[in-house]
């Protein structure tokens, strides 16, 4: 008679079934993203020409790879990837390290009431005196006077030095080199506009939007300038500045604004002689 007390014993089948890590679910999760699109019939390129995002930043998030991803924009490109794919960009943020999920928290502030602050209190009227009036208003003018040279003189003012600026950029590791296709053209071929070193380059987006800079024969230099955030670069050597939403923004280059209306990108050339030429589509 068998002993009812007596345990059964694993097969070998149950002690030796592969069990998932959190690693691995979270890089099947990653991958099932890539399938969604994939169901979407959205390609990576279709995203890039979309967001003005380069393609290998998408690639990094359908794996995983946040270490691929600029620390400044890591939020904003899940967001732009959510966005485009019709996804829970909260659901896709709970997926990333807490390091990207926290927020800063912003200190509040709370008034305390006095305690000998009486509930009523009755006010004796005094006559104003007009020499005190006079004095306000020509203090609040005098203040507005300041402001406004203030504000022009910043205007013409260059406010961020070479290696300030460029440090913000990064270099390219495909080495692309900005070329003028075959679809451009001279779109001021009259003009004959020489500038003098150093050349101030300053961009005023309306939208976000990414740049590409090539100076001398260095690796081009890949920037996504924020809306609203006036962009200043002063270079000392021939460049090749390539801008892709150009309608969206404006440029100017020793302060001289360049008339720029098209949507498709445009290639701005300054040469060792300091000439200027701007190419671009001419619809």
């Amino acid at each position: 008679m068998k002993n009812s007390s007596e345990h059964t014993e694993p097969t070998d089948n149950q002690s030796n079934q592969p069990q998932t890590t959190s690693v691995e679910k979270e890089n099947t999760y990653w991958e099932s993203l890539k399938k969604k699109r994939i169901q979407k019939k959205i390609t990576l390129e279709d995203l890039s020409l979309r967001t003005k995002i380069n393609v290998r930043y998408f690639e990094a998030i359908e794996r995983g790879d946040f270490s691929a991803l600029p620390e400044t924009y890591i939020r904003l490109f899940l967001k732009t990837y959510a966005r485009e794919l019709g996804l829970d960009f909260e659901e896709i943020l709970s997926h990333t390290p807490e390091s990207i999920q926290k927020k800063p928290k912003v200190p509040v502030a709370t008034i305390q009431a006095h305690e000998n602050t009486k509930p009523f209190r009755i006010r004796s009227r005094r006559k104003r005196n007009p020499l005190l009036l006079l004095s306000g208003v020509v203090i609040i003018a005098a203040a507005v006077i300041v402001f406004e040279y203030y504000h022009n003189t910043s205007n013409n003012l260059v406010s961020t030095a070479l290696t300030d600026t460029l440090v913000q950029t990064t270099l390219r590791d495909d080495a692309e080199v900005i070329q003028v296709s075959n679809d451009m053209e001279n779109l001021d071929p009259d003009d004959e506009t020489i500038l003098t070193q150093p050349y101030t380059i300053e961009i005023l987006p309306e939208e976000n939007l990414i740049y590409l800079l090539q100076v001398n024969n260095e690796r081009s230099r890949e920037n996504l300038i924020q809306k609203n955030i006036n962009h200043s670069i002063t270079l000392n050597s021939p460049f090749k500045l390539k801008i892709f939403q150009p309608d969206k923004c404006r440029i100017m280059i020793n302060q001289q604004i360049l008339p720029v209306k098209t949507h498709k990108p445009v290639v701005i050339q300054v040469d060792e002689s300091g000439k200027l030429t701007l190419f671009g589509s001419a619809q």
